[in-house]
């Protein structure tokens, strides 16, 4: 043990040497205000969590093939949380985000930093979640639900959706802070609404079949849309890429060994804030162990506590009003699926009811386009802020230079999207590719923690198969959309251009 402790430097594979220090104490006897703040990331997540799954996807599914199909967020949303407490793990460890410390994997960080780059930007850049919010805001100026001649009305709000965003990620003292101020209040004023408006408008019996829904494993009906289905896998919970953000929110919180990394400050009214590019880690000593299990069980308290309650209620509340206010069996509108409930509200509520519909619709969505604003350009930031000493040279140390620089090319990605793009289509394509995203995320979980860390701090066994599971369920659904959705449409344009 006196050997272990005197260690500067712990080897950090294709990266740095990691630095020895001790492991921050966690806060203890925390009162209920400061215990909402600690939670911050759960929050964050949670808000991103409910979004176009929920409001979009899942509705799709469930009015046209039955709410029994709530099963799959049962399987997706639990399997995600072990995820994302492996991944959490390595970060309270090392301080680094998750997709930092793959980099440090064979066969290296370009191959690693490329991929999630590129895998990032193909499932979360796509305008879609904005694309959703704008149909909401189109139908209260047009007093209908929109339809496709009504689309460059979307178009306009979209851009304008967009550019709203990132001023509010531009003005906040602190990325993290802002956005867990937005997803508190999404999570108090959209939850605790529909959990009213589905008491007032939704019959007992379509409660009772949700529930049902979420135990009936493996239903799948005959015929059912493939793309959607594993769209409702893919972005059940969070899923993919916003899984890994998960680790960037909590660094920046300061979980762990997160306290002595740094945080990414704002541009307007933040100050230069020094960003490690390399991880610290703490030795297995008593002292370490002992902190290590006080911040434990608060990631415990938030990811159960309110990411897997909340990515349940989350599916279910909107699920229930869509079915218990809409035909059986009806094909929900592209270009207006965000005030598609406004349909079956008005009868019941009258104005009212359109303009709930329209709420519900615009702040779910426009919430977790706010955060997918930020986990793209926060995640490719510090993967080149670890990766590249001359780009931190340029940058003179601030790393605000390249997170905007990110943020700008998402802006960039997703504008070419939205005048091609229909928004159902682009959230399900990048749902599908969430699913490949987590397959890989959850065996390179594995070999990380594995790699680096004692074994004092790492999972057990069972944890680990958990993450096999991810591996096997998440898996099968990219290779189902892969070979069902995407192959057919590859060989029909070969045989046309043939």
């Amino acid at each position: 043990m006196n050997e272990v402790r005197q260690l500067k430097t712990f080897p950090g594979g294709y990266g740095p040497p990691f630095e020895v220090t001790d492991l921050p104490e966690p806060p203890v006897h925390l009162a209920p205000r400061k215990l909402l703040a600690i939670l911050g990331p759960a929050v964050i997540a949670l808000g991103g969590t409910i979004g176009g799954g929920e409001w979009l996807v899942g509705p799709s599914l469930f009015v046209k093939w039955g709410i029994a199909l709530l099963w799959i967020t049962t399987c997706s949303s639990t399997l995600q949380v072990f995820l994302n407490l492996e991944m959490i793990r390595y970060t309270l460890y090392a301080g680094e985000p998750i997709t930092v410390g793959f980099m440090r994997l064979w066969p290296g960080k370009a191959f690693w930093g490329w991929f999630y780059t590129v895998i990032g930007f193909l499932e979360r850049a796509m305008p879609g979640w904005a694309m959703g919010a704008a149909t909401a805001l189109a139908a209260a100026q047009l007093g209908r639900v929109p339809g496709g001649s009504d689309k460059g009305m979307v178009v306009i709000w979209t851009y304008i959706l967009f550019t709203s965003c990132v001023v509010l990620v531009f003005l906040g003292r602190k990325m993290e802070r802002t956005l867990e101020w937005a997803n508190w209040l999404m999570m108090f004023v959209v939850l605790g609404g529909l959990l009213l408006l589905d008491i007032y408008v939704v019959p007992v019996s379509v409660w009772w079949e949700g529930l049902k829904g979420f135990v009936s494993f493996g239903y799948i009906p005959k015929g059912v849309d493939v793309l959607l289905l594993g769209a409702l896998v893919g972005y059940s919970a969070y899923g993919g890429f916003g899984n890994s953000a998960i680790t960037n929110w909590y660094r920046d919180k300061g979980y762990g060994m997160g306290q002595k990394i740094g945080y990414i400050p704002a541009a307007i009214g933040g100050k230069v804030v020094h960003v490690s590019p390399a991880g610290k880690v703490p030795m297995p000593t008593e002292k370490n162990l002992y902190s290590w299990k006080g911040w434990w069980k608060l990631v415990d308290i938030g990811q159960f506590g309110v990411f897997w309650f909340g990515a349940m209620a989350g599916m279910f509340l909107p699920g229930i009003l869509y079915v218990g206010v809409l035909p059986r069996g009806t094909t929900l509108p592209s270009w207006g699926i965000a005030a598609s409930s406004a349909g079956g509200l008005i009868p019941k509520m009258g104005n009212v009811g359109w303009f709930l519909a329209l709420f519900f619709g615009f702040w779910i969505l426009y919430s977790t386009t706010i955060s997918n604003v930020d986990l793209v350009a926060r995640q490719g930031t510090d993967m080149v802020w670890f990766a590249s000493e001359r780009v931190r040279k340029w940058a003179k140390a601030d790393i605000r230079r390249i997170y905007y620089f990110f943020l700008a090319v998402f802006m960039v990605w997703g504008c070419l999207f939205v005048n091609i793009a229909v928004p159902l289509v682009v959230l399900a394509i990048s749902a599908n590719i969430a699913n490949l995203t987590i397959a890989v995320s959850a065996i390179l979980t594995i070999r990380l923690n594995r790699k680096f860390l004692p074994k004092e701090y790492r999972p057990s066994w069972w944890r680990e198969a958990i993450l096999i599971f991810n591996l096997l369920f998440f898996g099968f659904f990219f290779a189902a959309f892969v070979v069902l959705v995407m192959m057919p449409k590859i060989l029909q344009v070969w045989t046309r251009s043939g």
